[in-house]
């Protein structure tokens, strides 16, 4: 995994850690400092998960333990239908997140958002990786392009190398690589952009039509802080 792979589909808050920030916008050519963050972030659980019912609740950064740990609970839990995405601001290792998306597809399972859900980068990938995917009013969803610390992602041409793990990837979700272009259009590597409703209305994001707003408990601690730091930061 190269650091231009890795650091295209995270979109993080800045005020959570300056090494995150580090992490983000970093060229290719990491620095031993670097480095040291990217392997101590990869060394952390940092998905948090908690089953109710056919429900598997998702919180956090994907990272390089997120498949393992999807996959155990799903081993121990095989009740598990739904993927509830809460707030999730994105991945910082691109290869398990695409493994994730993968195997929640190869086990059937659908994904969720709550009125209260916020998902970025990376973390839309895996919501599109549900056989069935479901909205409720109100759950955001931010997408932005990639850049490697040269070029951003419309700088290469659409048959480069660079774009096939995705273009490969939403042409197994979805059956187009439509909406893979328009993330890359939406917003640049350092910024995020929130759909509207009609933009989601645009590409096969959904399977349902959206459901009515509901009011929420949080199912994790921190969910609500985090889900203000994501937003604020935009």
């Amino acid at each position: 995994m190269t650091q231009k792979s890795m650091a295209r589909r995270l979109r993080l808050p800045q005020s959570k850690t300056l090494a995150l920030t580090l992490i983000l916008f970093s060229s290719v050519f990491l620095t031993a400092c670097e480095q040291l963050i990217m392997l101590q972030m990869n060394n952390q659980t940092l998905t948090e998960t908690k089953v109710k019912g056919d429900k598997l609740y998702l919180m956090g950064i994907i990272n390089s333990k997120s498949y393992a740990q999807l996959k155990a609970v799903i081993s121990n839990n095989p009740q598990v239908k739904t993927l509830v995405l809460t707030v999730m601001p994105g991945s910082i290792d691109d290869e398990t997140n695409l493994q994730m998306c993968h195997y929640v597809r190869q086990q059937g399972l659908s994904t969720y958002l709550r009125s209260d859900s916020v998902i970025a980068s990376g973390a839309v990938d895996l919501f599109m990786s549900g056989v069935d995917r479901e909205m409720e009013s109100g759950a955001k969803l931010g997408v932005h392009s990639w850049g490697d610390g040269f070029k951003e992602a419309l700088d290469y041409p659409r048959s480069a190398l660079e774009h096939k793990p995705y273009r490969d990837f939403y042409l197994a979700m979805v059956g187009s690589e439509d909406f893979y272009w328009y993330t890359l259009e939406a917003a640049k590597a350092d910024d995020i952009h929130w759909m509207s409703e009609e933009e989601i209305f645009t590409y096969p994001v959904l399977t349902q039509p959206i459901k009515a707003h509901q009011n929420h408990d949080p199912i994790f601690s921190e969910q609500e802080q985090m889900r203000e730091e994501v937003l604020s930061d935009s």
